[in-house]
């Protein structure tokens, strides 16, 4: 069990939570004492912060304890009182009033009970806090204005030891604005990596990302992930944190744009340099690059895509199952369409660069190499 769930003071107000659930199915008053006796709930606010002595028996001798004549002086009433254990650490006291012998089984009872109630509390609390622990990793590592050894710390705190990755995942379907919008069943796969010490996972910036020493999330059992309709950005391993710092910086300039982000079914030649320079361009500059290219075929976009992603011409046309003549036939309506001679690696870096701010804005996808 870690350290600070064993140190953790049992809570007044969760303590009082659990007495207002519970006490009004039975007849008798609940009271629930600190590892110190004092009452820290119960349904008489004038005994609230006062010792109990029965508890601090049960505290010292580690067992339930029957009181039938309190002490003289005390605000000890008549009842039976348990030990309240917590992950098999005694947090506390529970005592049940009324006829000691009559209440006996009700205050075993009720103890078992509080103690699952406050169990169940603080495991979702512990979940609550590690979603907020990662989103808040993953908002510093994608900020620009993290320093490399506050990240290193960070991560060291996460108990994510390098080699790190970040994934990136986003609904198939960009917002009307061209942003990100998290992908279908995104909180669930959170609660399900946040309970791996290997990785972490957060909904940020419109979208899952998850970061640990491993790749992507596995597969879920029913099927629900990963999500077929969806965009989907994984950056290698590595070692050094500068490195991690841009890769989580280039990642969330994406988020504004989604369309970059490769659908997960496309299975294209993605170029994560390009698609991060086109994110970084102004809207407007985008709109015009877009017109460049708005009157090619599907079959001239797929040809620019293609030369950009082999090595030789000859490597291009059989990417794309053509003769070598009849790429050369499309290399050159393309230049007589845009002015742009693709043969030349200015000339397509310029349209590659167009065809993802297209993608950008939504008016077409990142065609296949």
């Amino acid at each position: 069990m870690p350290e600070d769930r064993r140190r953790a003071p049992l809570s007044s107000e969760l303590a009082q939570r659990v007495v207002d659930l519970i006490a009004p199915t039975i007849s008798h008053n609940i009271n629930v004492m600190d590892e110190h006796g004092t009452i820290i709930a119960c349904l008489d606010p004038s005994r609230v912060g006062t010792l109990h002595r029965g508890a601090q028996r049960v505290i010292a001798e580690r067992r339930s304890v029957l009181v039938t004549t309190p002490e003289s002086g005390t605000s000890d009433r008549p009842g039976a009182n348990e030990p309240l254990f917590i992950d098999g650490e005694l947090h506390g006291v529970v005592g049940v009033t009324g006829s000691p012998h009559e209440v006996e089984p009700l205050a075993r009872v009720v103890a078992l009970t509080v103690q699952l109630l406050i169990a169940q509390e603080n495991e979702q609390d512990a979940v609550s806090r590690r979603h907020t622990e990662a989103r808040d990793l993953i908002a510093a590592l994608s900020s620009g204005t993290t320093r490399a050894d506050d990240a290193r710390a960070r991560l060291a705190v996460a108990g994510l030891k390098p080699p790190w990755s970040l994934a990136l995942w986003t609904a198939g379907s960009p917002r009307p604005d061209g942003g990100a919008s998290p992908p279908p069943s995104a909180e669930t796969t959170v609660a399900r990596v946040n309970g791996n010490g290997a990785r972490r996972a957060a909904v940020l910036h419109g979208a899952l990302w998850v970061i640990g020493a491993g790749r992507t999330p596995a597969p879920s059992p029913d099927g629900s992930w990963p999500p077929v309709e969806s965009r989907h950005a994984q950056t290698p391993l590595t070692n050094d944190v500068e490195t991690l710092l841009s890769h989580a910086e280039e990642l969330r300039a994406l988020c504004r744009y989604a369309g970059l982000l490769p659908l997960l079914e496309d299975g294209v030649r993605w170029s994560r340099e390009i698609a991060v320079a086109v994110a970084h361009l102004p809207r407007r500059s985008l709109a015009r690059m877009a017109v460049r290219v708005a009157s090619l075929t599907q079959g001239q976009r797929r040809t620019v895509s293609a030369m950009a992603t082999a090595g030789s011409m000859r490597e291009a046309a059989d990417a794309m199952f053509v003769h070598r003549n009849t790429l050369l036939q499309r290399v050159e309506r393309i230049r007589a369409t845009t002015g742009l001679d693709i043969r030349r690696p200015d000339h397509l870096t310029t349209l590659h660069m167009c065809l993802y701010a297209e993608a950008a804005l939504g008016i077409s996808h990142i065609p296949p190499g």
